[in-house]
């Protein structure tokens, strides 16, 4: 907008002049902006009471439904044991509860530490350290769904431990103030139930070490987990034979002697000759030993009965009892060497490995021998072999042990210490020719050798079976995985994991593949989920070798266990509380579940404490609710309705007008707001879109209808408006309930709603879904959608938009219309100036010539 300089040579006001004459156009300008405003406000008034007819429109929607009205209450004989509650489809009367057992998270309560022990402590502290493969501070984690291994070592710490927990399923803390591990389950129960368990002796010391070795780990080691699937080493005397085999196959051993010698089966010369060695014995060692058999008397009671394998020496295997068979299989397989530490035994191979030569020369040699092995090895040097691994094997011992201590005597004149070698070399003439200086040397090659577990035919046993189940578990999943979108790839799929489940079952079938399967899945595998109770999402992402090691290692811990090759320290333990369901009884029948509420057929049973006696719950409809939900409701109605009245009643406002930015500058602030609130409360009087409202929801009301051929209206249930003559001011087309303590006016009167309900509640839940029916029915063809306006709206407000641009153009045009009148008539007041400008001038000049 141009500067405008006005009156400066004629002094008129020329900027109140042209306000004057375009006077007019600013007027009709100012009219459409009132307009517009408000309309805006009408919208405004519109969008509050719409979200609130809205809001009503939906509640009355529920209020059709039959799931509405199923309001139960319950009542528990006592609330110390159990609280109830109940859903619509509980069945009302008198029932029985037994609260027999109590939910429980599971969880270990750790062993007090030295009190030193920080978040920030290595394990190293703690004495855990990793050395070799088959020292691994290994542990598992297993929860319903999943399976962890966790290996620890020397510079993890604390903190770091307790994450790694965490990552495997459980909550963990380290209290420092207590010196304790706290570690739960996730959820209750049994399904959130967990073990922590070791996978090797170092991961049994670990276990220890931290405090966290339960009794039931112990039991687990030594009574439950594969101490009887180790293969042993079973020997029948320097001149008999010798077996590698679990105590499976050792009962299948001796049942190939009973058929032998009972006749039911053949044999071919060489394994009869095995059994006769076998015979004779078994019979030297155990004819005359006992074994128990255990039976129940007529009272139920364990009876023990114990009896002799033999007779004067000898066994009778053609008749003996599969009781007698199982206890000396059991026995025989107890007996059996198994020592993978070399700590006790020294007929099970370990493995010498060393390294001659540095850099390229470097060459590495390996000796897998028992203790007389590594004799036969140290008489091959003596005997001067050239073979290149026994020359190496001569330099490597020489280097290593020939300065170490034999052992030392003490004499008159001190202690003589006697050494293997001098000066770097053995003297393998004196070695060899002492007995005891030869097996010395023996045993301390073997205690420093160690034991290979891919040879171990226990070790093979469960690889092979690992490999054989998990690659039947991929391929029915990569089958799955294929494409299925057309006809052939269909058939082409199907075919493929028909042939996948083929390999699986094949793989199963096989007695060895299955034992291994069902151990693995009972000792470290997880369900795919709570509802999914089959193992192969475990199968699928594990890994072949890791969980061959893993079965390894808790195999042979629990062999060396049991074998007391492995001393488990009598230490403090760790307490295990096992995860647990809740177990109630009712009306005789045992129901369960992870936690303390349990519901049965829309009854819900919160056990708080275990019963010794019956108690009783009760459950019936509850008056009170249905009541308070026929108020609540009536109450919203009430609200909604007077407040529409008071809308479509409101004091008329036809002289008032929104005010200009000129007529506010006039007025204060308070001024203003009445003002303007003053025409705001008018904006829907006597609407005539309110008014249909209005009339449909009251029309719905007021109308009857009819169950079992009787006419039911608000009246029958004492329910009714006032009247206009005896209500308030817009409050005409209320309902009041006779009787409600709360209404001052209907306070008095007989409690119909309330009999009614207590005696014949069909009757009224039936009229309140067909009065509400009509109610929704009426609302619901408001708030269709139109032309004129949008869907679950009841007013007009496409119209209104619509109607709001309207004002917007034509202000717009009024407003152009005022700026170019304007900008006239100041283009001709400004030649007025100009020309008067000059007139004054011309005026000075001529008056300056005559001397003025």
């Amino acid at each position: 907008m141009p500067i405008r300089l006005s009156g400066l040579a004629s002094g008129l006001d020329t900027e109140a002049i042209v306000g004057a004459l375009v006077s007019a156009y600013s007027y009709k300008k100012d009219k459409y902006v009132k307009a517009q405003t408000k309309l805006s406000w009408k919208q405004d008034a519109w969008k509050t009471l719409n979200s609130k007819v809205y809001g009503f429109y939906t509640n009355v929607g529920s209020m059709r439904l039959s799931s509405n009205y199923e309001v139960k209450k319950t009542t528990v004989s006592d609330t110390t044991k159990a609280k109830a509650t109940a859903s619509g489809n509980a069945i009302n009367g008198t029932q029985t509860l037994e609260v027999k057992r109590l939910a429980k998270t599971a969880y270990i309560t750790g062993a007090k530490l030295d009190g030193s022990v920080r978040g920030e402590t290595a394990l190293v502290s703690l004495g855990i350290n990793n050395r070799n493969v088959m020292e691994k501070a290994s542990i598992s984690v297993r929860t319903g769904t999943k399976a962890t291994t966790i290996e620890l070592d020397s510079a993890m710490t604390v903190n770091q431990f307790v994450n790694k927990l965490a990552d495997a399923g459980v909550n963990a803390n380290f209290d420092e103030k207590n010196q304790r591990f706290y570690i739960s389950s996730k959820t209750s129960g049994e399904a959130g139930d967990f073990s922590i368990s070791a996978n090797s002796s170092q991961g049994l010391n670990a276990l220890m070490k931290l405090g966290l070795l339960s009794d039931r780990e112990v039991d687990a080691i030594s009574n439950t987990t594969g101490g009887n699937m180790a293969k042993k080493l079973f020997s029948t005397g320097e001149t008999g034979y010798d077996y590698l085999l679990d105590e499976s196959e050792m009962q299948s051993l001796l049942t190939d002697l009973k058929n032998y010698k009972n006749g039911t089966a053949t044999f071919d010369d060489a394994k009869k000759a095995q059994l006769d060695d076998l015979e004779a014995y078994l019979n030297t060692k155990y004819a005359n030993s006992e074994y128990t058999v255990t039976t129940k008397d007529d009272a139920g009671k364990d009876v023990v009965n114990t009896y002799k394998y033999g007779t004067d020496g000898t066994i009778d295997f053609s008749t003996i009892s599969d009781d007698a068979l199982n206890a000396l299989a059991s026995q025989a397989y107890k007996d059996a060497t198994y020592d993978t530490t070399g700590t006790k035994s020294t007929v099970i191979s370990r493995t010498l490995t060393f390294t001659t030569g540095e850099g390229s020369e470097a060459k590495s040699y390996s000796f897998v021998k028992n203790v007389d092995g590594f004799k036969d090895l140290i008489k091959s040097i003596q005997e001067g072999s050239t073979d290149e691994d026994i020359v190496a094997l001569k330099e490597y011992l020489n280097k290593t042990y020939a300065g170490e201590v034999y052992k030392t005597t003490s004499t008159n004149d001190g202690i003589t210490v006697e050494k293997y070698g001098t000066d770097g070399t053995i003297d393998w003439d004196a070695l060899v020719n002492d007995e005891d200086k030869l097996t010395a040397f023996a045993n301390r090659l073997y205690a420093d050798s160690t034991y290979d577990m891919s040879s171990d035919a226990t070790y093979q046993e469960i690889s092979k079976a690992v490999n054989a189940v998990r690659d039947g578990y991929l391929a029915i999943a990569s089958a799955k995985a294929l494409p299925q979108e057309t006809s052939d790839e269909i058939a082409i799929r199907a075919q493929a994991i028909a042939d996948a489940e083929a390999k699986l079952k094949e793989a199963l079938d096989d007695p060895t593949n299955k034992k291994w399967a069902d151990y693995i899945e009972q000792n470290f595998g997880a369900q795919n989920s709570e509802y999914d109770k089959s193992y192969s999402d475990f199968w699928i992402q594990s890994d072949n070798i890791d969980l061959a090691n893993s079965v390894f290692y808790r195999v042979d811990l629990a062999a060396n266990v049991a074998a007391g090759n492995i001393a488990i320290e009598n230490s403090d333990r760790a307490i295990k509380i096992d995860g647990q369901d809740a177990l109630i009884s009712l009306n005789g029948v045992e129901y369960s579940n992870g936690t303390n509420s349990i519901t049965v057929n829309g009854l819900t049973i919160e056990a708080l404490a275990e019963t010794t006696d019956a108690i009783t719950v009760n459950v019936s409809s509850d008056t009170d609710a249905l009541y308070d939900k026929v108020k609540d409701f009536l109450t919203t109605y009430n609200s909604l309705m007077n407040e529409m009245q008071k809308l479509y009643n409101a004091d008329s406002a036809k002289d008032y007008e929104p005010l200009t930015d000129d007529e506010k500058a006039e007025m204060s602030e308070s001024e203003i707001e009445k003002w303007e609130q003053k025409i705001k409360d008018s904006l829907l009087r006597r609407d005539g879109t309110l008014s249909s409202i209005i009339s449909a929801m009251t029309m719905s009301m007021m109308g009857t209808v009819e169950i079992n051929g009787k006419q039911y209206s608000w009246s029958t249930f004492g329910v009714h408006t006032l009247g206009s003559l005896n209500a308030e001011k817009n409050e005409g087309y209320a309902y009041h309930i006779d009787g409600d303590s709360e209404d001052s006016y209907t306070s008095g009167g007989k409690e119909k709603l309330r009999a009614a309900l207590a005696e014949e509640p069909e009757v009224v839940i039936e009229f309140l879904k067909k009065i509400t029916s009509n109610l929704y029915t009426a609302l619901d063809g408001k708030m269709k959608s139109s032309a004129i306006k949008s869907v679950y709206t009841v007013y007009n407000d496409k119209e209104m938009a619509s109607e709001y641009s309207d004002y917007s153009r034509t202000i717009k045009t009024w407003t152009d219309r005022v700026t170019d009148m304007e900008d006239a008539y100041y283009k001709k007041f400004a030649a007025m100036e100009k020309a008067l400008a000059t007139l004054q001038g011309n005026s000075s000049s001529i008056s300056s010539l005559l001397g003025g």
